[in-house]
């Protein structure tokens, strides 16, 4: 009997354990989540403005829709993801 009392009583410690150090890793989580939400507007934003820049004068020169569209969209993928537009 004194021992499933124990083995209670550790189970339960276990699971106040756990389950503060779930809520700390949901905390820290947070702060990684909004590091990810501003990198990803920043990117979304760079990535806006190189095609828009891009389509405009590809469509002035005479190109079709989709021949600017694909080239634009690998161009500047290529230079978001090589880092030409970051600080």
């Amino acid at each position: 009997m004194e021992s499933s009392k124990k083995l209670v009583a550790m189970f339960l410690v276990c699971i106040v354990v756990l389950s503060s150090s779930v809520h700390v890793s949901n905390a820290a989580g947070e702060s990684n989540e909004k590091k990810f939400m501003d990198a990803y507007n920043q990117a979304a934003t760079e990535y806006a403005l190189c095609f828009n820049i891009c389509d405009k004068s590809c469509v002035d020169a005479g190109f079709g829709f989709t021949h600017c569209e694909i080239k634009c969209d690998e161009d500047c993928t290529d230079k978001l993801l090589k880092g030409v537009y970051r600080k």
